[in-house]
């Protein structure tokens, strides 16, 4: 279910849900999902992408054909979101600033548009949507958003700002992946004790993280011995 949801939403709420949440997460997700998860799995269906990315295509081709008859903000949404899992950023770019035109609200337009720049590697640009983003709701999607940001403002060269965001990101958040992140910059920066310290918290309060913490569990003791 972690695979599955990361591939048709991204780093997004269900991942973390199903990240942070276990096993309810997962429950949750599959009911949430059941329809087009299982509708997918059908060769030739017009649903959603299925449980293995099976019918995407044909929802595109779907929720096109009701854009014609009738553009809601709700069908501009889902159709942006589906270009995104499609890879067809430019596509999906340009329905959410339609979607953050009628909505200046709307958070998860901000959230995609970021996603859409960064994927094309404009980055600062992408660092901007997401710092209004992050000034809106630093929870967003369980600090998803918050911490693309920091990973962000790294690759703009703004190394420091990153730093003081995932100093706090990691205490709201206190998981091994936003702990590892926090390491490995503090490494990066040559700041090898802080590094040491906050690994060897995330490695002794981590005994029994879910199976999908393990990657950064793995990576985390790496790192640790490199500091060594």
């Amino acid at each position: 279910m972690l695979y599955d949801s990361y591939r048709r939403y991204g780093a997004s709420f269900w991942p973390f849900l199903i990240f942070f949440f276990q096993p309810l997460g997962a429950v949750i997700y599959f009911v949430a999902n059941a329809r087009t998860i299982l509708h997918g799995l059908s060769p030739g269906s017009g649903g959603g992408p299925g449980l293995f990315g099976l019918g995407l295509k044909a929802k595109i081709r779907k929720t096109e054909q009701q854009m014609l008859v009738s553009e809601t903000e709700a069908l501009r949404a889902e159709l942006a979101e589906l270009y995104y899992q499609d890879k067809r950023y430019e596509d999906a770019e340009r329905l959410f600033q339609k979607v953050l035109e009628n909505d200046p609200e709307s958070q998860e337009a901000l959230y995609y548009l970021a996603l859409c720049k960064l994927e094309r590697q404009d980055f600062k640009s992408g660092c901007a949507y997401l710092q209004k983003l992050v000034d809106k709701n630093r929870k967003y999607r369980f600090g998803t958003a918050w911490l693309r940001y920091a990973e962000t403002l790294d690759k703009l060269g703004r190394r420091e700002e990153a730093l003081a965001e995932l100093r706090p990101l990691s205490r709201a958040f206190p998981r091994p992946l936003t702990e590892f992140a926090y390491a490995k910059m503090l490494a990066e920066a040559g700041q090898k004790d802080k590094a040491r310290e906050t690994l060897e918290y995330m490695l002794s309060t981590s005994s029994e993280a879910p199976a999908e913490d393990r990657t950064w569990l793995r990576q985390g003791q790496t790192l640790l011995r490199s500091l060594s």
